[in-house]
């Protein structure tokens, strides 16, 4: 049940609307006086002039004793009242006594048949003097109490109301207090309404004035004359007392949708020019720039205290003017990095190609032998310095993918220490694998996974000169925790804290190859797999601990997921023989003509045969020309690249402009994810990386050209 209108009839406590009214109603008591006091002496000194004419000088003693009363009065009261004197109540209710007694009086004895207009004046002059000032049901009443019995009394007392009309007389006494009551009542109720109505506007105004003045950006309005008219806090501090058109003045413009800035606009015409258009029009004018502060304005026509102004707003750009710049320098950087990186592994395949080439097609003394070894491992070892700088710039520009596939994490782990122990026969250094809980199979990008275990046996290796490594793989409620802890040189406390720095070599007398990306990449990597980074623990001289958790499931979770066969074999059948082979011909389009050379030695060497194109202009027209069993599509190429080529082939076959599209194998320098997914979509069947091994490459034609057959 709503008791609210119990509430405002017996209220506990003042509101703040109350204590507001109390004080407006106060201040209007002064006003309501003046003019009261000055009628109270006109009035009565108009009735005794008129008084005189009518009757006489020395006639009506009485009225006339009446009328001077009341001017002195109130020409006494006129000194008295004061604005915003406590007192003003009391003389506003004590006039309101004075003159209904005097009314009453005259109404009732003096000119008693003017006695109901005598009443609507002594009604008025209650209203105005006096009920206003009370703020509550009880108080109404009880004035509406006193001024209605004031003239019923007075009524019977003079005879003016018949004695045998009591009945009515009663009814008509309680419906005037009734609607003296309810009609003062609720006019306070109306003035608290409109009191609370203005403590919200106000509240409002109060609000949005904090957050304004407490933004960082610059606010400021202006008029058409260009005069400020409002200015919050980071405004007043920009400007330093001057005029908004006096700081523009001394600033360089950028206007907007210009790259250079304007020497003969500033940006105060912009601003002129904005009163030319309709109201709430909004413009961006540009970037202001005073003592290296970048400042970005915009502008909207608005109607400010009934005139047309514009309010200015201006934030600080710098920061993001300087982000943007780095931005851009990453984009260079990863661009710049993703291209050298293509460049280098271009001629260092064809090195390691030509090295197995040779290895697999003459006999060699042992010297040969091992010279060819040293090609081949300088070659790859330049390929890894190329992946982590392609990793690294994939990880920067944000698109570096993960393959999440089951495999063998025991076998993985086997792996990596099957390669490290080769490198660490000459050392006095024993490496150690434990396995703990460990899955036969768990969910997990195995390629990202070795590369980071590789990376930190790498480390410990290089570090340690005699004692231990061990490599340690546990498993426990879906996660999986890797360590690394060697016995090696440590890390001192300075040197922690540099650790996940790009190109920072930690020890570069016993380090000084490398480009020290391989500890930032392995900790990108392990948050990439949805781990938080590597751990490290480490004391100079005893040794260095590297460890990492991610998230994975085992096989047994999940059985529905595809299996990833690490050692799968594509089956070749004996019949695929040489002789078979030679009627097949491969276009090989590719811009570097050394591959060329070398792909084209391998192909021979399966009895097939071979034609090339330079770019991919030529490749389509060769096969317009032509029917091939296979296409090896270089992606980077001058005039056509390898993308747009595969998709006008494609295109070929559809409109039958050629009879068969032949399988098309992508065989790119890009290692990444985004270009084998748009190799992919492209339209190339299949993707060979350079480099790759001469069973690999040959292996994959085959394939592809006997599907395309029907005999696979």
């Amino acid at each position: 049940m709503d008791n609210s209108w119990l509430k405002s009839i017996f209220p506990n406590k003042p509101s703040e609307a109350d204590t507001i009214l109390k004080k407006i109603k106060l201040q209007t008591a002064y006003k309501r006086l003046y003019i009261g006091v000055w009628i109270g002496m006109l009035t009565p000194f108009a009735h005794l002039i008129a008084d005189i004419i009518s009757s006489g000088f020395f006639s009506n003693y009485l009225l006339k004793c009446v009328f001077l009363t009341v001017f002195c009065f109130n020409y006494h009261y006129s000194y008295v009242i004061a604005p915003k004197s406590q007192q003003n109540a009391i003389i506003s209710c004590l006039l309101t006594e004075v003159a209904n007694s005097a009314l009453v009086y005259v109404a009732m004895v003096i000119y008693p048949g003017l006695s109901i207009l005598y009443s609507q004046v002594s009604c008025l002059i209650f209203v105005f003097y006096q009920s206003f000032l009370y703020p509550n049901f009880w108080a109404s009443f009880f004035l509406a109490v006193k001024q209605t019995l004031m003239w019923v009394g007075f009524g019977f007392y003079y005879s003016k109301i018949a004695s045998n009309e009591l009945a009515v007389a009663f009814i008509c006494t309680v419906l005037l207090i009734v609607l003296y009551s309810v009609n003062t009542y609720y006019e306070y109720l109306k003035d608290l309404h409109l009191c609370k109505s203005k403590i919200k506007v106000q509240r409002t105004h109060k609000n949005i004035l904090s957050i304004v003045e407490a933004i960082s950006d610059n606010v400021i309005v202006i008029n058409k004359q260009g005069k400020l008219i409002f200015a919050n806090n980071s405004a007043k501090s920009l400007l330093k007392d001057k005029q908004a058109e006096d700081y523009f003045s001394q600033t360089k413009y950028y206007r907007r949708y210009h790259d250079s800035k304007d020497d003969n606009i500033c940006i105060t015409t912009d601003i002129k020019n904005l009163f030319k258009h309709s109201l709430d029009y909004e413009i961006l004018f540009g970037i202001i720039e005073k003592q290296k502060e970048l400042t970005e304005w915009k502008g909207k026509l608005i109607e400010w205290n009934n005139q047309l102004s514009i309010i200015l707003c201006g934030r600080n750009v710098s920061h993001l003017v300087k982000m943007e710049k780095e931005s851009h320098e990453n984009q260079y950087k990863s661009a710049l990095l993703r291209t050298v990186s293509h460049e280098l592994r271009t001629p260092a395949s064809a090195v390691i190609s030509i090295a197995q080439l040779i290895q697999s097609t003459e006999s060699h003394t042992t010297e040969n032998i091992e010279r060819l070894e040293i090609i081949k491992d300088s070659c790859n070892y330049q390929l890894c310095l190329i992946n982590d700088l392609l990793d690294y710039a994939q990880i920067l520009s944000g698109t570096l993918k993960v393959s999440k596939v089951f495999f063998n994490i025991g076998a993985l782990l086997k792996e990596c220490a099957k390669i490290i122990k080769v490198q660490i026969q000459e050392k006095l250094v024993t490496l150690k694998v434990i396995e703990k809980n460990l899955p036969e199979k768990i969910y997990s990008d195995p390629h990202r996974l070795k590369q980071i275990i590789l990376n930190l046996l790498s480390n410990a290796r290089k570090f340690t000169a005699k004692g231990e490594i061990v490599i340690k793989g546990c498993y426990f409620k879906d996660e999986l925790k890797i360590s690394c802890k060697d016995t090696g040189i440590g890390i001192s406390p300075e040197r922690l804290c540099k650790l996940f720095i790009p190109f920072n070599k930690i020890e570069n007398t016993l380090n000084p190859q490398g480009v020290g990306l391989g500890l930032v990449i392995s900790n990108m990597l392990v948050k990439e797999l949805g781990g938080n980074g590597l751990k490290v623990k480490s004391q100079d001289g005893k040794g260095s601990s590297f460890g990492f958790y991610i998230p994975t499931e085992d096989f047994t979770s999940n059985m529905t997921i595809e299996i990833a066969e690490e050692n799968a074999n594509i089956y070749v059948p004996s019949i695929y023989t040489k002789t078979i082979l030679m009627k097949y011909e491969i276009l090989i389009v590719d811009d570097t003509y050394f591959n060329i050379v070398v792909l084209g030695e391998y192909i021979k060497n399966e009895g097939l045969t071979f034609s090339y194109a330079l770019n991919g202009q030529d490749a389509i027209d060769k096969v317009k020309g032509n029917r091939f069993s296979c296409i090896l599509m270089d992606c980077e190429m001058p005039i056509m690249d390898g993308f747009e080529t595969t998709r006008k082939i494609r295109d070929m076959g559809k409109m039958k402009e050629i009879l068969i599209v032949p399988p098309i194998i992508a065989f790119t320098a890009h290692p990444c994810e985004i270009i084998r997914s748009k190799c992919l979509q492209a339209g190339m069947d299949d993707i060979i990386q350079k480099p790759c091994p001469i069973q690999t490459l040959t292996t994959t034609l085959k394939y592809w050209i006997f599907k395309s057959q029907g005999n696979c």
